[in-house]
């Protein structure tokens, strides 16, 4: 049977070497700083709800997603797949041959993630006041930015060629912070929008950025620059002991 996995960036900090699994403490109190004040605003802040913010834990760049058999029970997650006759082992062996190639592209430098940029993904109707989807991801004006990037398209391309991947719209780097997709209790219906317009405008978004002019382009935020440590395929829906998704296997760019 088949199951979805996503390809995923682990990342630590460059500063530091108190990080927990892979996801450094620092990062994760920067981003709940920043949605527990959210939350906190009063009046509410409209359609905002703890159910729908990321956890800290699970904060993740994706490079792929694709259907898998391993034997298991077809997973109802959506998203976009590919047909279910690649194997869960022949994903992990394609992802570690690539592990020479991103190597020597880096040359020894770190693999790093500016979180620099944050914005909505295409609201309803263009309006602002129906967003789905909030995420933070990296600038383009920088030599990590574009090194990113091109290991990136190089996962992603190579899993595509390969047949494991359908998707076919240029890879998006970012970051989700809030996705009402986790909306809980779930109504019938529409899913309910939040309105990023009373997001960014809030007392509480005054702490990370200034007020925008406008709301089309992302804005300038500095959520910290952190070192990718590993490469990994990872089951979708999945949950270690402190609620991070859970490995089955890859390559770390740190040694």
């Amino acid at each position: 049977m088949s199951s979805l996995y996503s390809l995923r960036l682990k990342w630590t900090s460059p500063l530091s070497s108190n990080c927990k699994q892979g996801h450094h403490v620092r990062l994760q109190e920067a981003v709940s700083s920043f949605t527990d004040g959210l939350l906190q605003c009063t009046p509410p802040l409209p359609g905002l709800d703890r159910s729908i913010v990321i956890a800290p834990r699970r904060l993740h760049l994706t490079l792929g997603v694709m259907a898998l058999d391993d034997g298991t029970s077809i997973s109802s997650t959506s998203g976009s797949t590919s047909a279910p006759s690649k194997t869960l082992q022949e994903a992990l062996s394609l992802l570690l041959s690539l592990e020479p190639r991103i190597k020597e592209l880096l040359s020894g430098s770190h693999l790093r993630v500016p979180l620099h940029r944050m914005n909505i993904m295409e609201p309803d109707g263009g309006n602002p006041d129906n967003a789905h989807v909030l995420w933070l991801g990296p600038s383009h004006d920088s030599e990590d930015a574009r090194r990113l990037q091109r290991v990136g398209e190089i996962v992603n391309r190579t899993f595509r060629e390969a047949g494991f991947i359908s998707e076919r719209r240029p890879l998006k780097l970012h970051c989700t912070v809030l996705n009402t997709t986790h909306r809980k209790p779930r109504g019938r219906g529409p899913r309910q929008p939040f309105s990023y317009r009373a997001l960014v405008m809030s007392p509480a978004a005054r702490l990370f950025f200034p007020a925008p002019t406008h709301f089309r382009d992302a804005i300038e935020v500095d959520f910290g620059t952190w070192d990718v440590e590993e490469i990994q395929l990872c089951r979708m829906g999945s949950y270690g002991g402190d609620g991070e998704y859970v490995s089955c296997g890859g390559f770390s760019l740190l040694s």
